[in-house]
């Protein structure tokens, strides 16, 4: 196994660190790295064969931090073909204290491992605070109770793990609970000026005590939320409402991430936390020179919360071709009060050289880049907004903007759809005259002799290499990203379903109706998939009519 990864970069790569490797400590001899001038930097991971296991697996990941020099300044602008992106990640700030609520779902559900590990996790966390910062743990189970806010020092570090300790999984799961007593809480936040509330709620669950509906457990956050926490949602587990927990943290100036239930799991909870754990700016806001920009194409433009080691992104169209006619001003709250940055240069940004890429073994940059990164952010944008709508027009309105744009650039969303189309009849002709021979020869053979389970396979399998050598020849217009509206085939595509459902039957060896089983095989896979498409809103094979 070699994994090999190559960093290219518009700056000089200033940190470079690989903080997991797969297996362990035992494997850290396995990573070589080396730097290519200063913007290049390449790694391998080459484990040797004497210490892998006897089953060939490795389990862990690569995981490798890096940063470029930065500094105090508005970033860098990029321009193409009509569109323009603005990445934004200034440093020497100070860190504003936070006052951060843990919201812990100690349900009969968490028992055994997962609560093990959440405690593993807090424990942690805490030693890792920063000075100047506040706290509080509440957990929730069929009701919530509280540690307390306290202040970050030595003696409340050790009454919280304490408090951790004592945790024990029982009851029903009441999310309403937990965060409403997320919000009544004792604080002092606002005496030392900016302070910034960040909840941080896991659960692995959906709602079973008190209000379940999630209109209303949504409402009542809204009304309760007064001081404009920001809330970030962790799924532990396949059977956590992430539909829920996403609505809650779109509508809350937060994000929702799921957690595996894994060995690492731990460990993806310390990483979510560190990602939080140091804000710099707070409501930061970026305006551009509506000379120079259509601002009705720009993605978001507000952003709540701006952590170190994170990099705000705005994207938009422009009818500029150089970076001197864009002016911006970037406004936000932190540490010591208000933030306003006015812009007038910008950093100039070179494409990579093509001898070097050539060198480095790296595709070059796609020409419309800028445009789908443009047209990605937008669709998140507005897909968050449908997570955060409070009415139905709000949302469908999101909801159209974005199936448009997703259409248009083929993008597979909760919206749309991936279809792979069936080859026309032209592409199949030569396949299906081979074929009518084929069942001639076959049939005098099948009518006498009953069909072993040997002689299944195989016919299964002659059958299943006779279509790959078809899928080969796909033309790739044939896969298209379609609405997942009921209504999303055209009229073409279903004639043409229904020219070609024969041909589905017949590649799965002949006549069905030498093969019952195949019959039932491909109504178990019709159904199979109706059930699957039904299930999933990322991902849809269709089957043929027929």
């Amino acid at each position: 196994m070699l994994v090999d990864v190559t960093i290219h970069e518009t700056r000089d790569i200033s940190v470079l660190s690989v903080k997991k490797v797969p297996g362990g400590v035992s494997f850290r001899d396995a990573v070589t790295e080396w730097r290519e001038g200063g913007k290049t930097a390449r790694l391998q991971y080459d484990p040797d064969r004497e210490l892998m296991p006897k089953d060939g697996v490795i389990h862990g990941q690569l995981e490798v931090h890096y940063d470029v020099q930065r500094a105090l300044d508005a970033g860098d602008i990029q321009i193409e073909d009509g569109y323009f992106v603005h990445f934004f990640a200034p440093i020497d700030l100070q860190f504003t204290p936070k006052h951060i609520t843990f919201l812990i779902d100690t349900s009969q559900s968490m028992l055994g491992h997962k609560l093990v590990q959440v405690k593993d996790a807090l424990r942690h966390i805490l030693t890792d605070l920063n000075a100047g910062d506040t706290f509080n743990i509440i957990h929730f189970s069929s009701a919530s109770y509280k540690l307390g806010t306290m202040r970050y020092t030595g003696t409340a570090v050790r009454k919280a793990k304490k408090f951790i300790n004592s945790l024990h999984a029982r009851g029903g799961t009441n999310i309403n609970d937990g965060l409403r007593a997320s919000f009544e809480q004792e604080n002092n936040m606002g005496a030392e000026g900016v302070r910034p509330h960040i909840i941080i709620m896991l659960t692995d669950g959906q709602a079973t005590v008190g209000f379940k509906h999630p209109e209303t457990i949504l409402k009542n956050v809204r009304e309760r939320n007064k001081e404009r926490a920001s809330i970030f949602c962790l799924g532990f587990g396949k059977e956590a409402d992430m539909n829920l927990l996403e609505r809650i943290a779109h509508q809350n100036q937060g994000s929702a991430r799921k957690i595996y239930e894994d060995a690492d799991a731990a460990e993806q909870l310390k990483g979510f936390y560190q990602e939080l754990s140091t804000p710099l700016l707070l409501d930061v806001q970026f305006s551009y020179s509506d000379d120079a920009v259509q601002m009705n194409s720009l993605s978001s433009t507000h952003f709540y919360n701006y952590f170190q080691g994170t990099e705000l992104v705005v994207t938009g169209q422009t009818e500029l071709d150089n970076l001197s006619g864009i002016k911006a001003n970037i406004t936000g709250q932190g540490r010591n009060g208000h933030f306003f940055m006015g812009v007038t240069g910008w950093n100039t940004v070179n494409p990579p050289d093509k001898h070097l890429l050539s060198h480095l073994h790296l595709a070059p940059t796609p020409k419309n880049f800028i445009e789908r990164l443009w047209a990605f952010l937008k669709v998140k944008d507005l897909l968050n907004e449908v997570k955060a709508a409070k009415g139905n027009h709000e949302k469908t309105s999101a909801q159209r903007k974005a199936l448009k744009i997703a259409l248009e650039h083929h993008f597979v969303t909760p919206l749309t759809s991936l279809v792979v189309v069936q080859p026309d009849q032209e592409n199949c002709k030569d396949y299906e005259d081979d074929d009518e021979e084929e069942e001639k020869e076959e049939e005098g053979t099948l009518d006498q002799t009953a069909i072993t389970k040997a002689d299944d396979n195989s016919s299964l399998s002659d059958s299943l290499d006779t279509q790959d050598s078809v899928v080969r020849t796909f033309d790739p217009a044939s896969i298209q990203v379609v609405s997942n509206d009921e209504d999303w085939h055209s009229v073409d595509y279903e004639q043409a379903s229904q020219e070609k459902s024969h041909y589905a039957i017949s590649a799965w060896g002949g006549s069905s109706a030498n093969h019952p089983s195949v019959v039932l095989l491909m109504i178990t896979m019709i159904l199979l998939a109706s059930i699957f498409s039904s299930q999933t809103s990322g991902l849809r094979v269709h089957l043929p009519g027929k």
